[in-house]
């Protein structure tokens, strides 16, 4: 038997992060499969293992990406499946081919599907309308001919099936685990510039890429906010723009009047994450939506207490281990921020962590081994 792993889409650093571990492990649960992956050329996927039964192929797509995504799905992954002579196809990315002759499995990571005409799409340009409009277009389509879904929250399959109306029994829910990137180690280093740079008692750290939905454009009200309640001299924000990022640039300028209450880390190499994590003193999150939110699993891991979002997603992924507010409304999030400054109690956040920690899996050997009990399960069907 054979399987095809749709990986071409899988180019997130959280998505891609899911499927590497999933694709290191799914062979080795299943030795008498042989797996063919499809996947970007981007050095998050080189130097995969060597296993007998998986045969990897890189596919540039750094030019015409629209283009190749379309092809992808109308007709080049279709031909792929008859070339590997593949059983099954699992999509890895979301958005797979329309229709195929083989039972399809889709790993469901985009939130942009199942929130619709949610507050964050105001702040697409008008060619992202249209793209991400044609996008769901092609996802309702392929949810027709879709065998099995699998979501990684009840949030997003309570989701799928309303806007979709896709029949319960479709949808498997597979969360994955902390998504440790270096040392596990809580002795690992401190970030310095976090530990040094000010003398702060509240250092609040924003790890994201500034993408439109991480809400990135509440900051500048929120800083406003912030200095007319003199909470300058308590509260720092630290983030992780990468230098020369498309959204990066325009986002930094504008926060440029208030560098007394802000520092830009740029882009954290994987092995800084913990250290950053570990030298603040909560997790800022005010994004306006997520499918999982890795983030939130490793700040519980390294017990930093969560500030967050009131929203479906970062409810069911924190529980009563953070702190909301309302993610358009400056005076809620600083309302929110001073009463974390003021509480000296804070540990009772961390403990509640360390309780919602056990509803999530213990290794990516236990996420692949439900992922291999779903392909099984379906190629017996065939």
């Amino acid at each position: 038997m054979r399987v095809l792993l749709n990986g071409i889409n899988a180019i997130s650093a959280g998505g891609s992060s899911v499927v590497r571990n999933i694709v290191e492990i799914l062979p080795v649960k299943l030795p008498e499969i042989h797996f063919d992956l499809i996947i970007p050329n981007i050095n998050k996927y080189y130097n995969l293992p060597s296993m007998s039964n998986l045969s990897v192929y890189y596919f540039n797509r750094q030019k015409f990406h629209s283009l190749n995504r379309l092809i992808d799905i109308k007709y080049r992954i279709k031909e792929l499946g008859k070339k590997y002579k593949a059983d099954l196809c699992f999509t890895l990315g979301d958005l797979g081919p329309i229709k195929l002759d083989i039972p399809h499995l889709v790993l469901l990571q985009q939130a942009i599907f199942v929130y619709v005409n949610e507050d964050y799409e105001k702040l697409w340009k008008f060619k992202d309308r249209i793209k991400f409009s044609y996008s769901r277009q092609l996802f309702k389509q392929m949810s027709k001919n879709t065998n099995m879904f699998t979501v990684q929250t009840p949030v997003m399959a309570k989701r799928l099936n309303e806007v979709y109306n896709i029949n319960n029994n479709k949808i498997v829910i597979v969360p994955s685990i902390v998504p440790f990137q270096g040392s596990l180690n809580k002795d690992c280093p401190d970030n310095n510039i976090i530990i040094d740079s000010v003398n702060k008692p509240c250092r609040l750290l924003f790890l994201s890429a500034p993408y439109p939905h991480k809400n990135f454009q509440i900051l500048p009200k929120v800083m406003m906010e912030i200095k007319k309640r003199k909470l300058n001299e308590k509260i720092h924000f630290f983030l992780t723009i990468p230098n020369k990022s498309r959204f990066g640039n325009k986002t930094l300028r504008s926060l440029l009047p208030y560098s007394d209450c802000l520092t830009n880390l740029g882009e954290l190499k994987s092995n800084e994450v913990p250290g950053a994590i570990k030298s603040s003193s909560a997790l800022f999150l005010p994004t306006l939506v997520e499918s999982f939110g890795l983030i939130y699993l490793e700040a519980m891991k390294y017990e930093c207490p969560i500030i967050t979002s009131d929203r479906d997603f970062s409810r069911w992924m924190c529980g009563e281990s953070a702190i909301y507010f309302d993610p358009l409304d400056e005076n809620s999030i600083v309302n929110n921020l001073e009463k974390f400054c003021n509480d000296k109690f804070y540990n009772k956040y961390i403990n509640k962590a360390n309780q919602r920690l056990n509803y999530f899996p213990n290794s990516w050997d236990d996420v692949a081994y439900k992922y291999s009990q779903i392909i099984v399960k379906m190629l017996n069907k065939k």
